[in-house]
């Protein structure tokens, strides 16, 4: 019995010396593959692609599956004196482009500017956002497999323009106040108006300014009758780029003054005897411009020319203009 005992005794110690040194050689590990995978070590599968465990030293073997596409088993070596990490990748890559330039946003989260490398496996959802104001955003979803490379490109489309509605005041080189109407999407219309009754007037001794060749100012004296600048054109409107509009048409001007000459012969009330202009230029006038954007406020230069129907000591007249103004368009969020 006694010789039975320490046999058993024998065995015990051995037991517990070999579990001892079995737990001072183990190490605890970490095992990762891809996003949607499966990992196994030895066998036993993890619920997530990424396991930490504690295992000991020695080999072991390490299985990686992506659904039915992939499955692989790798052996590794566990020591206490070696890595502990273990990285399985079995990425595809995307490489994304488009024109024009444009952030790449994969699965919610911005990647930076195309072109884009984007190492990723399975199926993801890709949206390709430029310029909101000038181009519509595209979505896609790729599917590439494990360790396949493909190319996608894309070419964002170009929004419509807007449609603007402008109102600007000017005010041109011969002391005339006017108004620009328009309104423009990629194509539109203006109207201008303007006038000016400052321009010529009566001097004190009655007559009509400014001098004549000469010094002659005909008999009598003169009334002014009619204003001494008068424009109307209207034409066509183009947007040359999404800060620049640039516009061209015809209407009528006149410039100078109406004035009616009086006869005093005998002292009592004066004869109305005809009308005449002392000096200017009336007919089809040319109008060319352009309007410059920036944001809501509208820059306007312009030039108009009487073309026709000169008078007087005036032959053609030229005026340039500068204008101020505002643009309208619905605030309609774009998509």
């Amino acid at each position: 019995m006694k010789r039975i005992g320490l046999i058993i005794l024998s065995v015990l110690m051995t037991v517990c010396a070999m579990q001892a040194q079995t737990a001072k050689d183990s190490v605890r590990i970490k095992l990762q593959t891809t996003a949607g995978a499966d990992i196994a070590l030895d066998g036993d599968w993890s619920s997530t692609n990424i396991m930490y465990t504690k295992v000991a030293t020695g080999n072991h073997n390490v299985t990686v599956r992506y659904g039915s596409l992939f499955e692989k088993t790798y052996p590794i070596e566990v020591s206490t004196t070696g890595k502990t990490e273990f990285m399985f990748l079995i990425e595809g890559e995307a490489n994304i482009s488009c024109t024009p330039q444009a952030t790449v946003i994969l699965d919610g989260i911005p990647q930076g500017l195309a072109p884009q490398t984007l190492k990723v496996v399975g199926t993801h959802n890709i949206k390709i956002q430029g310029d909101e104001q000038e181009y519509y955003d595209i979505t896609d979803q790729i599917s590439i497999k494990p360790f396949e490379k493909r190319t996608f490109s894309y070419t964002l489309k170009k929004r419509p323009p807007r449609l603007y509605g402008m109102v600007i005041a000017n005010y041109s080189g011969c002391k005339a106040y006017g108004v620009t109407l328009a309104m423009c999407r990629n194509w539109g219309a203006y109207l201008r108006l303007a006038t000016s009754d400052g321009q010529f007037g009566i001097d004190a001794d009655g007559y009509p300014e400014p001098n004549h060749e000469g010094g002659y100012y005909g008999t009598g004296i003169f009334k002014k009758k009619d204003p001494s600048y008068i424009i109307c054109t209207a034409g066509v409107m183009k947007r040359c780029h999404k800060y620049l509009f640039a516009y061209i048409g015809a209407g009528y001007g006149q410039f100078g003054q109406k004035y009616e000459e009086i006869k005093d012969i005998d002292n009592n009330e004066p004869n109305y005897s005809k009308e005449r202009y002392i000096s200017g230029a009336r007919g089809v006038a040319g109008d060319i411009g352009v309007i410059v954007k920036y944001k809501a406020l509208l820059l306007q230069v312009g030039y108009t020319s009487i073309l026709t129907g000169k008078f007087g000591d005036t032959k053609w007249h030229h005026d340039p203009y500068i204008g101020l103004g505002i643009s309208i368009h619905k605030n309609k969020k774009r998509n």
